[in-house]
């Protein structure tokens, strides 16, 4: 099974194809380790990362991968003072601070 598939089987095909754009022909690999990094499965980053990718497109913004990356990252930490039991999914979390915050684009 190639990335496209494991993406696909784990988030499904539109979230697959957004986080594709997202890494911008990084490995699958980075996902993973961004994910692994901020200790959460690599499938909620995926879902959190492809809400980020849709958002960016729909406005024409361009950033790179390690920049969309960083934001996933934020949003992690930023989860990390809700207690578990009312911590709301990376994908929700991105979602929220997009819509407070939203995402500068490239210089």
């Amino acid at each position: 099974m190639n990335e496209r598939d494991t993406l696909v089987k784990a988030v499904g095909e539109a979230d697959a194809f957004a986080m594709l754009r997202l890494l911008d022909g990084c490995a699958l690999c980075t996902l993973v380790d961004a994910a692994d990094e901020a200790g959460q499965d690599w499938p909620e980053w995926a879902r959190a990362g492809a809400v980020l990718q849709r958002w960016i497109e729909a406005r024409g913004i361009t950033a790179d991968a390690r920049r969309k990356i960083g934001y996933l990252h934020c949003a992690a930490e930023g989860l990390k003072t809700v207690p578990a039991a009312m911590r709301p999914t990376l994908a929700v979390a991105v979602t929220d601070f997009l819509a407070a915050h939203g995402f500068a684009a490239d210089a």
